[in-house]
């Protein structure tokens, strides 16, 4: 598929809510359900077409047992890592990095399900779907990806969603090194133009694992002031 683009985009919080977790994980109240549909990008037939990649990088069905500040508490529980802003009255410390992986809508439609008819109207029924493996292996890709460059034991959540009007995922990272959360030294820099080169290079490395998939590094929003 010509020109086909990929997806990364980087957002930074001081830790994430059980509401913002049971999002991802679509493990939702019924509000919660209704207003996803209200807006339309949002495919209720799909969801169970959903997976997450788990540590090996394993297929498995969304473990919705544990929400993801609960997986965080048993990550750091198990390693012995305090959260620095645990007992603040306000978090003052970067926690939790989320990436959004994906691609052009037309090339992660064709790897989520193939040449079959997805129907994109609101309120269709897309229950027939079956899920390729191509979409499969393009995530295990990816998360080799991450694992390899972070460490996949900084790896809270990495989930596809298939429900959605563009296949794409969430990835709940920690960024911790050598036992603690560093992340002005993994990610930020000394300052605002190493931040920005070293998310050049984050882009430029992930579309070489894209290129197997069919699609290339796209523009940076730096150079095209795009919002």
């Amino acid at each position: 598929m010509a020109n086909a683009k990929q997806v990364l985009d980087v957002q930074v919080s001081k830790g994430i809510t059980a509401a913002q977790g049971n999002e991802h994980l679509r493990n939702r109240s019924e509000e919660a359900e209704k207003y996803a549909m209200s807006k339309g990008n949002y495919d209720p037939t799909r969801k169970h077409l959903n997976f997450e990649i788990v540590p090996g990088g394993k297929v498995r069905p969304i473990d919705t047992s544990r929400n993801i500040p609960e997986r965080i508490a048993d990550i750091l529980g198990r390693r012995g890592i305090k959260d620095p802003n645990e007992g603040l009255a306000e978090p003052r410390f970067r926690t939790v990095v989320n990436f959004i992986f994906g691609g052009s809508r037309e090339r992660m439609t064709e790897l989520a399900f193939g040449d079959q008819k997805v129907n994109l109207t609101h309120g269709a029924d897309n229950s027939h779907l079956t899920r390729c493996k191509d979409i499969e292996e393009w995530a295990k890709d990816v998360y080799r990806f991450v694992a390899d460059k972070y460490g996949e034991e900084n790896i809270v959540a990495f989930i596809l969603h298939l429900d959605e009007t563009n296949p794409h995922v969430h990835c709940t990272l920690l960024p911790i090194k050598d036992g603690k959360f560093a992340y002005k030294q993994i990610f930020a820099g000394k300052d605002k133009y190493e931040f920005s080169a070293r998310m050049k290079a984050l882009h430029s490395e992930f579309a070489d694992v894209n290129k197997r998939w069919g699609m290339e590094r796209g523009t940076s929003v730096s150079e095209t002031g795009a919002r």
